[in-house]
């Protein structure tokens, strides 16, 4: 069994762009197993909306030209619209945006071998869906 790599603050971050998007979207969120891949169902008067994967990065939004997710999240992520007729989001909070795109319909992307190397675990290299930064739309409250 692979280690879990999520520690509280990582928890807590999460938290606090979870209250933004359901702010923002008019949702609640609800968090998701493990088996699930994918974080979050967003919930509308209680029935699904999405499904929400958040993700808080360390840097700004324009530092590298691709967001890079692993190839088996996205997979998951279609797998879950499909089977339930309801898109799925990546969320991301960048340092100075919150910025969100469709992970069910992705069309400009290209796929490439990548993850990180800093932690001594091989299976964090892997294959990778790199999106233009570009495609990310910005989240707002209004």
């Amino acid at each position: 069994m692979r280690p879990l790599y999520e520690s509280s603050q990582d928890i807590v971050s999460e938290s606090k762009v979870l209250v933004l998007i359901e702010k923002a979207w008019g949702c609640r969120g609800v968090k998701l197993p493990l088996k699930a891949q994918l974080d979050y169902l967003l919930l509308r008067h209680d029935r699904g909306a999405a499904w929400a994967e958040i993700k808080v990065r360390t840097n700004p939004r324009g530092r590298y030209p691709t967001y890079m997710i692993s190839l088996s999240k996205v997979m998951a992520a279609r797998e879950l619209s499909g089977a339930s007729n309801l898109p799925s989001v990546l969320v991301v909070q960048w340092t100075d945006k919150l910025g969100y795109i469709r992970m069910d319909t992705l069309e400009k992307f290209h796929i490439a071998i990548g993850g990180r190397t800093d932690r001594n675990d091989a299976q964090d290299v892997e294959p990778v869906v790199l999106i233009p930064i570009e495609e990310f739309k910005e989240l707002n409250e209004t």
